[in-house]
């Protein structure tokens, strides 16, 4: 049976599928389907369009199998087939529960205490779930209920911290455009620029915590030892008294990927509502923050004035008769442009509201990364908890985090 499931149906390469679409371990999968779909998921979730996520996601996933290479032989060609009939079952669902919220029903089962009904309403973003409408057998003996979910799990969490962290790179390509007016605006500015800078530096050592610290090893781990099971099986050695740890049998195989899964969800803070609160609420300040910015970067007419600039620079280059535009009138132009859009910025800057507003970010940003460093130094110590020593140490080095937090008590 353990050489039908991993040579016929090579259940590893399902396993591999779960990797790169639950896991999030394809990137042109995610960009993809944020480029097409972000502006569905920002609406809460009773205004978003399930029909055209759906087809989004379909179109990404179609996307990302055509680029495989292709499969030559029959075992191959049996293998992608399999993958294909997990690819055309795969859907999203909308949860009306946050992770937070999931987590603590899923955890506490049997608890008879009632929860609040007035939830809030959550983003397309914050809901969104994978799933599968069915799973093929012999494949769902790998992937059951209980074992899908806890991939449900670390989807959530990765998708929203990688959608969290794209948007803090786009708030910081619209800042490029503000190089040019930094002399004048540098000062005011500074606060804003300092508190995301920290913001990316914390997303994105928490990302690549999750993805190369937790569930790279892990899976590296699994993977070596159930392709060494699949040759065992292959060459029918049954002799074999090799000392080398692989599964033998079907149950040794599941016990292999059950452990895959308690290690993920146990080192990416699931089980620690703590550490899972206070990073989701790390995470939605710098969500609103982006938001807020983006609003300010729209007030300015910021890119407005890079478009004028950019038609007069072809000008430039191109133009001919009526359309030409000589270099030195180009200059004093855009130089006007960057004088009257610095002290336009300048102004919305030094308001009382911005200010406040920037002041207030910063305060809950920096009271949230405390507590999340103060907990994360308080259960590292423990040997089952040794993997957060690699996330405290990367979010500090050099103590980055602790001058900060320092600085701003």
């Amino acid at each position: 049976l353990l050489d039908l499931l991993l040579n016929k149906y090579d259940v590893l390469s399902s396993l591999i599928f779960m990797k790169k679409y639950f896991l999030l371990d394809q990137g042109d999968f995610f960009v993809d389907f944020l480029d097409a779909a972000e502006e569905e998921l920002v609406q809460e979730l009773p205004n978003v369009s399930q029909g055209r996520v759906q087809n989004w996601l379909a179109s990404s996933v179609a996307k990302t199998i055509e680029v495989a290479p292709p499969r030559t032989n029959s075992q191959e060609n049996n293998t992608a087939s399999h993958s294909s009939q997990l690819a055309s079952s795969l859907r999203f669902n909308f949860k009306k529960k946050s992770l937070n919220e999931q987590l603590e029903d899923f955890h506490r089962r049997g608890n008879g205490s009632k929860k609040r009904s007035n939830q809030r309403n959550l983003s397309g973003f914050e809901a969104l779930e994978l799933d599968f409408e069915s799973v093929p057998f012999p494949t769902s003996l790998v992937l059951n209920v209980q074992q899908i979910r806890s991939y449900q799990f670390v989807f959530r969490q990765i998708f929203f911290a990688k959608y969290v962290e794209r948007q803090l790179v786009h708030m910081w390509t619209d800042h490029q455009l503000l190089k040019q007016m930094m002399v004048t605006i540098r000062r005011e500015f500074g606060p804003t620029l300092s508190l995301r800078r920290r913001m990316i530096h914390f997303i994105q050592n928490f990302v690549y915590y999750m993805k190369f610290d937790v569930i790279e090893p892990n899976w590296r781990a699994m993977e070596s030892k159930l392709r060494a099971a699949q040759d065992y099986c292959s060459n029918n050695d049954a002799n074999n008294t090799s000392r080398e740890s692989f599964p033998r049998t079907v149950d040794d195989m599941l016990m292999e990927h059950n452990q895959f899964l308690i290690c993920i969800v146990t080192q990416c803070l699931l089980t620690n509502s703590d550490l899972i609160k206070t990073v989701t609420k790390l995470m939605t300040t710098c969500l609103l923050f982006t938001t807020e910015i983006k609003k300010f970067i729209a007030s300015t007419k910021l890119h407005e004035y890079h478009e004028i600039t950019r038609v007069e620079r072809s000008k430039l280059r191109h133009g001919k008769g009526s359309k030409y535009i000589s270099g030195a009138e180009f200059r004093a132009k855009r130089d006007e442009r960057i004088k009257r859009c610095s002290e336009r910025i300048l102004g919305e800057l030094k308001t009382p509201t911005y200010q406040h507003m920037i002041r207030r970010f910063d305060e809950v940003f920096s009271t949230h990364l405390a507590t999340f460093m103060k907990l994360l130094k308080e259960d590292h110590g423990s040997r089952s908890n040794a993997h957060l020593a690699n996330l405290m140490m990367q979010l500090d080095y050099n103590y980055f985090v602790s001058s900060s937090i320092s600085t701003k008590e």
